[in-house]
């Protein structure tokens, strides 16, 4: 786990295809190549769905490819984006690390342990650089923890509680990230509860809800416990981007959701005299600021006892995603520069493909827990997973292939893609 790079041009950008048109790459990445042009450089978009592929190619002012195979014979990059239904994540990124193209994929990663672990094998053996396009420990709040955590204000953060935001893949690399380490071991419990029937979309129908606790052990006496019962807030639950504290010696750093999926932060502070005249209460609150520009997020501060803690966002897109968050376009431009940065060898990942694994396996290992009734699962795991095992068994259900055959899933078309 290295720290926050320098934000680094190489002296000739990366080329790159991009595979995958449809919704996400068309309103979350086409509008930001414009600015990552001192990083990439598009090359062409592949798509087996010619009408997407086709309108963005002509937006991008690159070819079309219709057949990742003959993208690759054609080869005019040499790395590319995969942006395209987690299923074919696994089979697509083996197959370019393969051919000795390198590769960043979308979240989740892939659906197993194992998948993760040969798309680490053939990428090591190629001397490619596979990477996870994981950017929520880039967001505001996450950026600014850090920040506060350095200035020691709070003493030792020990303890981060979350609910109802992003249990799974993505909370599990925002622990790793503030941890700065990985996991030694994870426990889960789950509980279903039947809810009155309702559709949250015309394909999307619920009738019951499943609440998941995650509790994660790292070194030095830090424990995370994630858990949700409803993330979209249905059913009045509580909305993302949930509830979380990062407790510290001497006070805690609050987030909640306000208005949906918007956030407003704080940090609570205990003074010498609230601790030895106030019974414990805080008496000191300091509000957690969001600056928000032209270019979208500009920076995030708190002016505290000890200073102003302070990250100012690098990346001020001409052009921004079309997301209804701020500063979601400045994560996605993070995680391709950090891909470019890794590819020319400028700098070490701040989130690599060993931590990327690692994500995989916290998610794995507390569905282990789960199946065996709650117990502790010591990481990193290892052998043969029965979480995998119902993985690949669901996947060969749905598309009547082994998910690990790379050819036969390489065959299939992902039309949502």
């Amino acid at each position: 786990m290295a720290t926050l790079p320098e934000i680094t041009a190489p002296s000739e950008p990366v080329s790159v295809a991009l595979i995958g048109t449809g919704q996400r790459s068309r309103t979350i990445y086409a509008p930001l190549f414009e600015s990552l042009s001192p990083w990439i450089r598009l090359a062409a978009v592949c798509d087996p769905v010619r009408d997407h592929a086709d309108a963005l190619a002509a937006q991008l002012g690159v070819p079309a490819f219709y057949d990742i195979f003959e993208l690759v014979k054609a080869q005019p990059m040499e790395a590319a984006l995969i942006v395209t239904p987690v299923p074919s994540h696994h089979s697509i990124s083996v197959y370019l690390s393969s051919q000795g193209v390198h590769n960043l994929t979308e979240t989740p990663w892939c659906s197993m342990v194992a998948q993760a672990r040969q798309m680490i094998e053939v990428a090591r053996e190629n001397d490619v650089v596979v990477r996870v396009a994981e950017n929520f420990f880039r967001f505001p709040i996450d950026r600014i923890v850090k920040e506060i955590q350095k200035t020691g204000l709070l003493g030792a953060i020990r303890r981060v509680v979350s609910y109802n935001d992003h249990t799974g893949y993505h909370n599990n690399s925002r622990w790793i990230v503030f941890a700065g380490m990985h996991p030694q071991a994870v426990q889960g419990i789950e509980h279903d509860i039947p809810t009155a029937a309702f559709r949250s979309s015309p394909v999307r129908y619920h009738d019951h809800e499943t609440y998941r606790a995650h509790f994660i052990s790292f070194p030095d006496n830090l424990l995370v416990v994630d858990h949700a019962s409803n993330v979209k807030g249905f059913l009045g639950r509580h909305s993302r981007p949930g509830y979380t504290e990062w407790q510290g010696e001497r006070g805690t750093i609050v987030y909640a959701a306000r208005n949906g999926w918007h956030g407003e932060g704080e940090v609570r502070y205990c003074s010498d005299e609230a601790l030895s005249t106030g019974r414990g209460a805080h008496d000191q609150t300091f509000e957690i600021v969001d600056e928000v520009g032209n270019g979208g997020w500009t920076r995030t501060y708190v002016d505290l006892p000890s200073g102003r803690a302070e990250y100012v966002n690098p990346f001020r897109p001409t052009r921004l995603s079309q997301h209804f968050l701020p500063y979601y376009s400045a994560p996605i431009m993070g995680h391709i520069v950090d891909f470019a940065q890794a590819v020319r060898g400028l700098q070490p990942s701040e989130f690599d493909e060993e931590d990327a694994l690692m994500s995989l396996m916290m998610e794995a290992g507390t569905r282990e827990s789960v199946l065996n009734g709650g117990v502790v699962i010591t990481l990193p795991l290892t052998g043969d997973l029965t979480s995998d095992q119902l993985a690949r068994n669901a996947l060969q259900a749905q598309f009547g292939v082994d998910p690990m055959d790379i050819e036969a899933m390489l065959s299939i078309s992902y039309p949502k893609s």
